[in-house]
């Protein structure tokens, strides 16, 4: 099959530039903002709720469960669609011309790269684009060649899809992955998190694999003491960024962990099935390529290996390539900014409220938008029932996330909920 063999070596040798990818550079992107049409100037004194308006949620119900999926704006959707358009309509104008590819899964997407690079203040080359998560976590697990007996440290609190990668490699390697006991909730201070990984550490400790934010609580761990800690034992450090990215101020550098992997279909309003894994350039030779394509051996651009997966969807990609475009035209600060105020408001309603008792951290150095709590005497899905029945209000259970589609009257709403609950 000679054209398919052109079109492999056209592609792997090529920087990709779809038609509807932004043909900007890295530094380029770096140095301006993409325009979104209808976006307010950040002088409007109705800014959010202008923000709000470039989402497709329905008016007469509340979305707070963005820990587990994001609402996509409007302008992600269309991107989408106009691509399933075009790959509908006009796929026969397809020639395999290097530099116009209508599929994802073959060229190595560096404009998207180079964007979630930006926000992880990475090298391009050290980023992969994957599904999620557990693909991401399950590819570093799987690459990495650990001898029999090694622990790999986790913690009581990882998702199931961060913890599955770890305990297939021990199973399959003879290894044991051992859970660490974070303090009870609500945690007090970093400090607590650190001594309690300094005290589990053994000499058999080969990696550490834990979530930046936890999802059943919201709270923010200390990893750069912990990585730090790690790297001066010789300890590889993955941290599991989902409910982190977009969330608050992920800096990879100054965090110093050797892989951090996240998606974007939470925080960044990316549509589901887009996610990383960011792997530093001094580890990339640790961890084998675990799909492997034509670019399973490239260590010029090892985000490019992990990228290069087989045939996947353009158009999806595009809808990320857009929720990239949309965070950066608001501006990365300003939605962690927002989101946590957000946060911080529902905290300090259910303060006030008998009854509640809020189990993410007291200290709001550790905590943001992600807020979890209980009310004595009420399980969490008559409170979830409650809240959908009486308001339309859906966050999941007792956790509530904060975004920017959300406004303070929707968390008062919520708010009173809990307290006739409480009542009766």
């Amino acid at each position: 099959m000679p054209h398919r063999r052109n079109f492999l070596k056209a592609v792997t040798s090529s920087v990709l530039a779809a038609p509807w990818l932004p043909r900007a550079g890295f530094g380029q992107i770096a140095a301006a903002a993409p325009v979104v049409p209808g976006l307010p100037d950040p002088g409007d004194p109705r800014y959010w709720d202008r923000v709000r308006d470039q989402f497709m949620l329905a008016r007469d119900k509340v979305f707070f469960n963005n820990g587990t999926i994001g609402a996509m704006p409007k302008i992600v959707v269309d991107r989408m669609v106009d691509h399933l358009h075009k790959m509908a309509i006009d796929v026969a104008d397809w020639d395999y011309v290097p530099g116009q590819e209508w599929i994802s899964g073959y060229g190595p997407l560096t404009e998207i790269r180079a964007k979630a690079a930006r926000l992880l203040n990475c090298d391009v080359k050290e980023v992969g684009l994957t599904e999620n998560v557990t693909s991401s976590v399950s590819y570093v697990a799987a690459g990495l060649d650990l001898e029999p007996g090694a622990e790999i440290l986790i913690t009581n609190a990882e998702h199931v899809g961060g913890q599955s990668g770890w305990l297939l490699e021990a199973k399959r390697h003879k290894g044991v992955v051992t859970q660490v006991q974070l303090p009870e909730n609500p945690i007090h201070s970093p400090e607590q998190v650190v001594e309690v990984f300094k005290k589990a550490i053994t000499p058999r400790t080969k990696v550490i694999a834990i979530s930046h934010v936890i999802t059943g609580t919201g709270a923010i761990l200390p990893v750069k003491e912990i990585c730090a800690e790690a790297r001066s034992r010789g300890i590889l450090t993955l941290l599991d960024g989902a409910q982190a990215f977009g969330h608050i101020k992920v800096d990879v550098k100054d965090i110093g962990c050797d892989a951090y992997v996240g998606c974007f279909h939470k925080w960044i309003l990316a549509p589901a099935g887009s996610g990383f894994l960011y792997l530093r350039a001094d580890r990339t030779n640790d961890v084998w390529t675990s799909v492997a394509s034509g670019q399973w051996d490239n260590h010029q651009d090892d985000g490019y290996r992990f990228t290069q997966r087989g045939t996947g969807n353009m158009s999806l990609m595009m809808g990320l390539d857009a929720a990239l475009d949309f965070q950066f035209a608001i501006g990365p600060e300003r939605i962690q900014q927002r989101i946590k105020y957000l946060g911080e408001y529902l905290r300090d309603g259910l303060r006030k409220i008998p009854k509640v008792k809020i189990l993410s951290p007291d200290n709001p150095a550790m905590v943001a938008a992600i807020t979890v709590y209980t009310v004595e005497g009420v399980s969490p899905e008559k409170l979830n029932a409650e809240m959908w029945n009486r308001e339309r209000l859906r966050p999941r259970g007792t956790r509530h996330c904060t975004h920017i589609y959300n406004s303070t009257q929707e968390i008062d709403r919520a708010l009173a909920v809990v307290r006739n609950v409480g009542r009766a």
